[in-house]
């Protein structure tokens, strides 16, 4: 016999503990956004900064490029927002439906009594309370706790498009090539590098006078970019090129400030005062050479 009313007090709490369901509130209707990404293919790609570059150097990037097609949904959804069932609560929850159920009838009789002046909807609530608790299948409501449970959805394409993801390839090596000249460039952490086409430094100015250029990732047996500048932007190279030249081969203060001119009528201002910068440093020491050129300088 007492074994018995163990086994029942134990299936009466695993009852209460696992059987129990979700307190429904309300339902609900909402609409959400979805986008579904399928992976076409992956390729190399050199990508300039500015895109189209018109200085004596700029900035390229290696980057693995992924090609997506995207479709965009908009999902209806229908739902019930519930309070999640949880056992052990029934620990409070009942005894203290016991205690409501009481207040619950004075509830009702004072606003019998009152006509309506103590709410009826206070004792209802209250009645709501104390029978909801009284259930052992069932938690009370609670907004806190309150979770969504989608009931059903339906999916309407709103859009389809492909796209580009850009990976920057960091420590890669770009390959520039430019009529007999060919040059590896390495990137940093960031996949960039300076691509200069004519600067103080000869060995590593890239325009030789050829119009074409080709860029690959050292990996790649073809070209994955070709860039071709044009004649304007060619004669631009070549008569910078020719003026710091021309100052090397004759460096004298009025020299200097005739190349910083030249350099900045062609819009290389970077370049030009790359140069000047070098040169004051390198000559601080000769007066007769800083004296021309802040001479000529005032003309």
């Amino acid at each position: 016999m007492r074994k018995s009313l163990l086994f029942c007090i134990g299936a009466l709490f695993s009852a209460v503990f696992f059987c129990g369901c979700n307190n429904v509130i309300r339902t609900y209707d909402e609409i959400e956004d979805r986008i579904d990404r399928t992976v076409i293919g992956t390729k190399h790609a050199v990508l300039f900064s500015p895109e189209n570059p018109d200085g004596f150097e700029f900035s390229a990037t290696a980057a693995n490029v992924t090609k997506q097609k995207v479709k965009k949904y908009q999902v209806f959804v229908r739902g019930e927002l519930v309070t999640p069932y949880e056992g052990w609560r029934e620990c409070y929850e009942i005894p203290c439906g016991l205690l409501l159920v009481p207040v619950s009838l004075c509830s009702h009789i004072i606003s019998v009594v009152t006509f309506g002046v103590y709410p009826f909807s206070f004792s209802n609530h209250v009645t709501d309370l104390a029978y909801s608790g009284l259930n052992p299948c069932l938690n009370w409501e609670s907004d806190e706790r309150m979770n969504k449970c989608p009931v059903e959805s339906k999916d309407k394409l709103v859009d389809e498009s492909e796209e580009d993801q850009v990976s920057p390839i960091p420590n890669a090596v770009i390959v520039v090539a430019t009529g007999s000249t060919k040059r590896k460039i390495e990137t940093d952490q960031f996949g960039a590098a300076k691509i200069v086409l004519v600067g103080l430094n000869r060995s590593e100015s890239l325009f030789s006078g050829d119009r074409l250029f080709h860029f690959s990732i050292a990996d790649d047996s073809e070209p994955v970019r070709e860039w071709l500048i044009s004649r304007q932007y060619a004669n631009r190279l070549l008569r910078a090129r020719a003026a710091v030249m021309r100052y090397e081969s004759r460096p004298t203060g009025k020299g200097l400030v005739q190349a910083v001119k030249m350099l900045e009528s062609l819009k290389f201002t970077g370049l030009a005062y790359q140069l000047e910068r070098r040169e004051l440093e390198k000559r601080r020491k000769d007066s007769d050479f800083i004296r021309e050129f802040n001479d000529v300088s005032l003309e």
